[in-house]
């Protein structure tokens, strides 16, 4: 961090927003990297099933997410601009919202299992191991989808401490359940990869329980006396209109990754299980990155609801600094100790070695990335929502992928090549936010919050 930054009263905030919000991020990728640890000693083909099935079921995230975030930006500019009395019009849309989207989604993952593991290019083997895991996985994110639309309208109330006990709670119940799936403790059958998935599914619907009792009691709002006559087609329509382009965005990143797997695939299964490990472990590196630019979203979207531009651009700008500094430091740091850290996860040298030369890319990567995490949720927060998904479809699919394709397969450098791709489009997308956030075109996209 540059040694005339000092830390004001702002950044105290974005701190005291932030930490919970970190704590909640570590717990779900502390979680999934149990889960790679436990199944690793299961079997390396069973990482490779169970990691691209993830990929799968975290784009499917990204289908309802555009509810969450939606909610998230109208809620936070409408108590910027003190009209608290139409949130419980809000949340009740959003909820219905949820819960067709998420039952949707649920049901394209009990009928088509093996299809969808097809699709990733999977071999017969690894799709025989992983279908179990994401038809059961896969059928129960119609839970998660309502829990998401909770913990945002908890996030949009500054409530990120309360809304912290969520994802601790299913977190726990989810390892513990994971220890009983794969360790046969006290005489029990071995569960295997399935036994993974009810575990979640246990973790996550005790979750959407805590949610919703905390949202009786910070907000005082009941989801088991929601009425339809609240559902709002006017708020919907907002919902839509801000939730789609912003989770848009991240859809189409999750996308791509997908499409980079499909690639990673046809290098063969060390390769597709170095990069299950890799984006376990990367996870980390941009995690305080990603908690701050979730909690500068919620400070930028009620200074913009409060119609104080000005603060909110200092705002923005500021974040980025704090952010880029501590993906730097972590990224540096887990180069230099990848070694014993992939010892964790395995001893096969091959991928220890594609690891490092991956992560001495990722320092350059991360820098960028976080960047682009900070402006993408500041620029969805004012309301300029369009700008972030354009930018992210025209690099990702015009130069990111078609690198990532040339680099790995072409030219013969594999994962490395995959994440010189992916340096490249971070780069470029970040020159890109940057430029729109000091245009001061979001200044005028605020129009949820105008009468």
């Amino acid at each position: 961090m540059p040694s005339k930054f000092k830390l004001n009263i702002s950044d105290k905030e974005l701190i005291f927003l932030s930490w919970p919000i970190f704590v909640e991020i570590f717990l779900r990728v502390i979680i999934g990297n149990i889960n790679v640890f436990m199944i690793s000693s299961h079997s390396e083909p069973a990482v490779a099933a169970v990691g691209a099935a993830n990929q799968l079921l975290n784009l499917s995230v990204f289908v309802y997410g555009f509810i969450t975030v939606g909610t998230q930006i109208i809620i936070a500019q409408l108590i910027g601009a003190k009209r608290r009395g139409e949130i419980p019009t809000v949340i009740t849309t959003a909820l219905f919202g949820s819960v067709a989207i998420g039952a949707t989604i649920s049901l394209v993952f009990i009928l088509f299992p093996s299809q969808l593991l097809q699709f990733m290019n999977l071999d017969a083997d690894l799709v025989n191991i992983g279908k179990g895991y994401i038809q059961v996985y896969g059928g129960s994110l119609f839970i998660s989808s309502i829990t998401a639309t909770i913990v945002a309208v908890l996030r949009s109330h500054g409530l990120t401490r309360p809304a912290l006990l969520i994802p601790m709670t299913s977190s726990i119940l989810a390892v513990i359940g994971n220890y009983f799936a794969l360790y046969s403790p006290f005489g029990l059958p071995n569960f295997g990869v399935n036994g993974l998935a009810w575990a979640s599914v246990f973790g996550n619907t005790m979750g959407l329980i805590i949610a919703s009792r905390l949202l009786i009691k910070h907000v005082k709002y009941n989801i088991l006396k929601t009425h339809p006559k609240l559902f709002s087609v006017p708020y919907i329509k907002s919902i839509l209109t801000l939730g789609l382009p912003s989770s848009g965005e991240a859809f189409s990143y999750q996308a791509a990754q997908i499409v980079v797997t499909m690639i990673v695939a046809s290098l063969g299964q060390s390769v597709l299980v170095a990069k299950s490990y890799i984006t376990a472990i990367t996870q980390f590196v941009y995690l305080i990155a990603n908690s701050l630019a979730q909690g500068n979203q919620i400070m930028i979207g009620r200074k913009v609801g409060a119609r104080e531009l000005d603060d909110a651009y200092t705002r923005g700008i500021r974040t980025i600094v704090i952010a880029t500094c501590c993906s730097l430091v972590i990224s540096i740091l887990t180069f230099i100790f990848i070694e014993p850290i992939m010892g964790i996860f395995t001893t096969n040298p091959e991928v220890i070695e594609i690891a490092k030369w991956v992560f001495l890319v990722d320092i350059l990567l991360e820098a960028a990335r976080s960047i682009n995490m900070v402006m993408v949720n500041a620029l969805n927060a004012s309301g300029d929502v369009k700008f972030p998904l354009f930018a992210s479809l025209m690099v990702l699919w015009v130069i990111s992928l078609p690198f990532s394709y040339g680099l790995a397969i072409k030219a013969g450098l594999g994962l490395v090549g995959v994440w010189i791709a992916y340096s490249i489009d971070e780069i470029l997308r970040s020159f890109l936010m940057i430029y729109r956030w000091k245009s001061g075109v979001w200044r005028t996209k605020s129009t949820i919050v105008q009468k």
